[in-house]
């Protein structure tokens, strides 16, 4: 029996992934479909729509040009640079650094998080974006934990993609588990259809601001967890990359 189309894309698109993912962690539309198509031959929903345009799809050229490279990592940077002690104040707050020096400098966070990109590059992609400034005694001073994803088109594309692959993921893994094993992820929605619409922008921020703090407590424990992980050991475990993700969603908008 020939296989269905949706199934022959599927294989193709899951592939295409296997050889992007070995070349960077970022994720491409090719990615997101792949997943999508996953998830919908799962829950056997009819997907040749989709499928079809999988095939119509240059797979070459979705896996060699990146949308946004190492926006994970750059994000790793302007997270360690508010997290490592060397790097912050009496105070708690990240200090203001030079490029280049022999014990902290813009320099040496780059070299550990985004050792792909010159730090001149990359010191003006941030600073394009708002992310750190430099004063006129040649200091960088950092104004954000994360990057601002929704000011950059390039930006916002690769954040898009990202998170609705890590969700798709999600769903799909929990298909497939117990809903009563510990193997399960964890996806709640706290849902309303009754809400006052008029307290939205109140809703708003306080999501921003509760959802910032809880993200940055997981943020700072798993990079202490990351940090008291021994190099060597062959009591070592393999490697995850993980994420926790907060969304707002409002019907209308």
């Amino acid at each position: 029996m020939r296989e269905s189309t949706t199934k022959r894309a599927l294989h193709s698109a899951n592939r295409k992934q296997r050889v992007s993912d070995k070349a960077s962690h970022e994720v491409t539309v090719d990615d997101v479909i792949g997943a999508l198509l996953d998830l919908f031959a799962h829950l056997q929903i009819d997907a040749s729509y989709l499928a079809s345009k999988v095939k119509s799809l240059d797979h070459t050229l979705l896996a060699a040009h990146r949308i946004y490279p190492h926006s994970a990592e750059i994000g790793e940077l302007l997270t360690a640079w508010h997290q490592n002690p060397e790097y912050l104040d009496d105070l708690g707050n990240p200090m203001p650094i030079k490029m280049r020096g022999s014990r902290r400098s813009f320099g040496i966070l780059a070299k550990k998080s985004v050792p792909n990109i010159h730090i001149s590059t990359l010191l003006t992609e941030l600073e394009r974006v708002g992310a750190v400034s430099i004063d006129k005694n040649q200091f960088i001073h950092v104004h954000m934990r994360s990057l601002p994803v929704y000011e950059d088109k390039r930006l916002a594309t690769q954040y898009t993609l990202t998170s609705l692959d890590s969700f798709i993921r999600t769903l799909r893994h929990n298909l497939d588990s117990d809903p009563s094993n510990s193997d399960q992820l964890f996806h709640r929605v706290a849902w309303n259809r009754e809400f006052d619409s008029r307290l939205i922008p109140t809703l708003k921020i306080k999501v921003k601001r509760q959802g910032q703090s809880f993200l940055e407590s997981f943020d700072n424990w798993m990079m202490r967890k990351a940090k008291a992980r021994p190099r060597v050991s062959k009591h070592r475990g393999k490697s995850a990359q993980i994420s926790i993700g907060i969304y707002l969603a409002v019907a209308g908008e």
